[in-house]
């Protein structure tokens, strides 16, 4: 059974990232202003470079590569590098094509904002609540003949000991998770901006880079061959704290 406690648990990561999406706008409309159209260019780039195209390239790599578990260190830098170029080079196109009236930290605040807070929106609802679904399913004892014929036995038996073992912190962390990845996101959107402003696509080649540097150990955790989710959240905290820094500082090289 999956105590009625974590159940609850699972709800706050959900609810904390809608709060945190509106939080970011309230926050910087106060800061540094607030532009809606960026906001919404933001929001939009995300799901189609991130969640449509990468995941697409990903389910046609996976299908060719079954066994990419099995070799993490390879997956970690298609996967960092995959992430980097789909979102990197889509903010570039979309301050080149969408925003040209929108080249200035207000501009580049607010298409970071979008694009971050709807990352933890959409991560969020397409993570938590299959795994709510399951848990009932899991109490009412109807898992293996509701997803029997879907998925395989394996499958199916890691599904049920992630949720039997995964407690209430585990969700509560990935608020904080989200959290700090949404200053990262603001940071690049700032960064892809001085690219465009500087006429410096190097830049976003750094971009790139830097992305993938970043994400690259995080397939570890993904793979399970890294469990410590405190540590995880520590790199993640340093990582942003690097980022709020940056952002602060690229008030120097934006109008």
């Amino acid at each position: 059974m999956v105590s009625t406690a974590t159940i609850i648990s699972m709800f706050v990561p959900i609810v904390f990232s809608f709060a945190l999406f509106i939080g970011l706008i309230l926050f910087f409309r106060k800061r540094s202003g607030i532009a809606v159209k960026p906001v919404i260019v933001g929001a939009i780039g995300f799901v189609v470079m991130s969640q449509v195209l990468e995941k697409a390239l990903h389910l046609a790599v996976i299908t060719a590569f079954p066994h990419y578990a099995d070799h993490p260190w390879a997956f970690g830098v298609y996967g960092g590098m995959a992430a980097g170029i789909f979102e990197e080079l889509g903010r570039f196109l979309l301050y080149t094509w969408l925003l040209k009236k929108f080249h200035d930290y207000k501009g580049g605040i607010s298409f970071g904002v979008g694009w971050g807070g709807i990352e933890a929106v959409v991560l969020m609802l397409t993570i938590i609540v299959p795994n709510i679904l399951f848990a009932f399913m899991i109490n009412a004892g109807t898992l293996e003949k509701s997803l029997g014929g879907q998925i395989s036995t394996d499958q199916l038996a890691i599904i049920k000991d992630s949720l039997l073992n995964n407690g209430i912190s585990y969700y509560l962390l990935a608020s904080v998770e989200r959290f700090f990845a949404v200053f990262m996101q603001i940071a690049f959107s700032l960064w892809v901006l001085i690219a465009v402003v500087k006429k410096k696509f190097v830049y976003v080649i750094y971009a790139i880079l830097i992305h993938a540097a970043i994400d690259f150990p995080l397939i570890f955790v993904q793979t399970g061959r890294f469990t410590n989710l405190w540590v995880v959240e520590l790199y993640l905290a340093i990582v942003a704290m690097i980022s709020f820094w940056m952002i602060n500082k690229a008030r120097a090289y934006l109008p």
